[in-house]
């Protein structure tokens, strides 16, 4: 990836397009504050439009313009209207009974701020009108509710409680039980922080709508999509494949930045914070940018070094079988198919280790083993220096078992003079292995494992074809590494705070790790190994060049839930007689 992608994903990132509402919720919104000015009321006993400049005038229709509901604009302008007793009465009639006496009469200010305060001007009915662009006729409204209530008037529109065609809680418990029947995906980065559910890409809400008729048809002329619409919105479900990996001080100081723009005092106060945030915001993105300086620095060395290699490493989401055109797959469980990639920076070759989840987890035993295989078999042996760059999943790659992983490439198989990890600030963390999980068209017909492996050796084909390693067929990849590593050599517990670190770095001329919690500085050295011999393993000593391997992890497939099998042997019956025999075989 060149810099300039990487600075504009770092500057930039891709936003979803901001939803503004409905048309005829915008159009309410645009004639409540597209109020213009009338004209002159050429008063001559007040003056008035003399009395009130023209900047003064136009502050304050720009201030009522911005009010955001009736209410508050009825409200304001009452405020400006003061109602008065008639003092003198004086009939044209004789008959007194038959006068049309006014019960009052009233008059009207505006509030102008000049130099020396806020001041209130007299102004006549006309003017009043004409300065905020209102007809006769509100103005009379607001007179009458404050001659008979002395309030303003309240927007009742909507508040009624005549609704003959109004949703009953019936119909409404059976959209909430379709909408629970789907079974979509959690996030892929945050499924322990959030309970919100996502639905499949090509989905939308009428595509949902759609689907509950069809289930219902009897109320297909009692809920309209419109309402259906407004009843989808309360629930936590969404549409395409989740990205939670956002910033969270990026979003926690676009959102106060966002707050303090919107505030209509502009107080010496507030313009110092939005500058602090502002710098704040800037050191972020500085500091978030070194990772991909690093990175790039480190693809430039391994194209002239040939003793050194940097490679960028990340799970792709999980891939559900089978990916048919049917309904029933969004009510059904399915198989999720495991994508691990190994990307090589110099050369841009990509290493896709695939398996069902019948074969393995998805921890860091998995990334061990990947890594390892990546080490043995696809590495010159020319290569001593192997640098990994990848993000900061704790029950993947940033933990404790991966730290004693990279001392016993170094000390004990002494396959590697050294490794080293650094780790992007979070939310940062785009690499080369979202753009190889890019190019993979997911929306592909695939019934089979071995579907989705052909998917993935076809979907490049530049620089070179995506390499792919079914790991279903040699399952003696995954290998038990932690409980290896467990054998009383190293300490039990790390004797530093992991997720703190930025960078991690262990060498053959050293007997300690190297880390450190910036991406500038020194490294702190601190000792792994056990002082005590007495609790370590004592194991027969090898030859030169070789060394110890753990056993295979799982002797024996992995059992699914018996729900998804269930739910699978259902959407068999839309794929072909061997898709069938697959999903019969499957372990639960």
């Amino acid at each position: 990836m060149s810099s300039s992608e990487e600075d504009t994903h770092v500057k930039s990132p891709d936003r979803k397009k901001i939803r503004k509402g409905r048309i005829k919720d915008v159009m309410k919104q645009i004639r409540l504050q597209s109020h213009e000015h009338g004209e002159d009321c050429f008063c001559k006993r007040l003056q008035c439009f003399k009395n009130v400049s023209a900047i003064e005038r136009q502050r304050l229709l720009r201030h009522f313009n911005q009010l955001q509901t009736v209410n508050e604009q009825n409200n304001f302008l009452a405020s400006m209207i003061t109602l008065n007793l008639v003092k003198q009465r004086r009939s044209r009639k004789e008959n007194i009974e038959e006068c049309k006496h006014h019960d009052c009469h009233y008059s009207y200010i505006v509030k102008v701020v000049r130099d020396d305060g806020c001041h209130e001007v007299q102004v006549c009915f006309k003017a009043f009108c004409a300065i905020f662009g209102i007809t006769k006729s509100k103005v009379q409204y607001i007179q009458t509710h404050l001659k008979l209530t002395g309030v303003a008037p309240q927007d009742k529109r909507g508040k009624h409680e005549n609704r003959p065609k109004k949703v009953s809680d019936t119909t409404l418990n059976l959209i909430k039980e379709h909408l629970k029947s789907f079974k979509g995906r959690t996030s892929h980065y945050s499924n322990k922080k959030s309970s919100k559910i996502y639905l499949p890409e090509e989905f939308n809400i009428k595509k949902v709508y759609e689907l509950f008729i069809e289930k219902n048809p009897d109320l297909k002329e009692i809920l309209s999509y419109e309402r259906y619409r407004q009843e989808f919105k309360k629930y936590n479900v969404s549409f395409g494949y989740p990205r939670s990996d956002t910033c969270s001080s990026c979003d926690k100081i676009n959102a106060e930045l966002n707050s303090l723009k919107k505030t209509k005092e502009k107080t010496l106060e507030i313009e110092r914070k939005i500058h602090n945030l502002k710098i704040e915001k800037k050191l972020h993105i500085l500091k978030a940018s070194v990772f991909y300086d690093r990175k790039k620095k480190a693809k430039l060395r391994a194209k002239t070094d040939k003793s050194y290699v940097a490679i960028a490493m990340d799970y792709q989401k999980n891939v559900s079988l089978p990916n048919i055109t049917t309904n029933d797959v969004y009510y059904r469980r399915q198989l999720s198919m495991y994508t691990f990639n190994i990307h090589v920076l110099a050369t841009g070759r990509s290493y896709f280790f695939c398996y069902p989840e019948t074969t393995s987890k998805k921890g860091s035993m998995e990334v061990m083993s990947f890594l390892h295989y990546f080490i043995v078999h696809c590495l010159d042996k020319s290569v001593k220096h192997l640098s990994i760059f990848c993000d900061s999943a704790g029950g993947q790659n940033k933990n404790y078992n991966m730290i004693k992983f990279a001392y016993f490439l170094t000390h004990e198989s002494k396959l590697l003079d050294s490794v080293s990890f650094t780790f992007p600030v979070r939310g940062h963390s785009y690499m080369e292995c979202d753009k190889n999980f890019g190019v993979v068209k997911l929306k592909t017909r695939m019934e089979l494992p071995n579907d989705f492996y052909n998917l993935l050796i076809s979907a490049r084909s530049k620089p070179e074809p995506l390499i792919v390693v079914n790991v279903e067929q040699q399952p003696e990849i995954v290998r038990n590494w932690v409980d290896f590593l467990s054998n009383g050599n190293y300490k039990k517990t790390a004797p530093f705070k992991i997720q703190e670190i930025r960078e991690f770095k262990t060498s053959s001329d050293k007997g300690s790790i190297q880390y450190r919690p910036n991406y500038n500085g020194l490294f702190y050295n601190s000792i792994i190994t056990q002082k005590n011999k007495k609790n370590q393993l004592v194991m027969p000593k090898c030859q030169e060049n070789e060394f110890y391997m753990p056993p295979s992890a799982y002797q024996e497939p992995l059992a699914i839930t018996k729900e998804k099998y269930s739910d699978l042997q259902v959407l068999k019956e839309f794929c072909s007689h061997q898709a069938k025999s697959y999903f019969n075989s499957l372990p639960h």
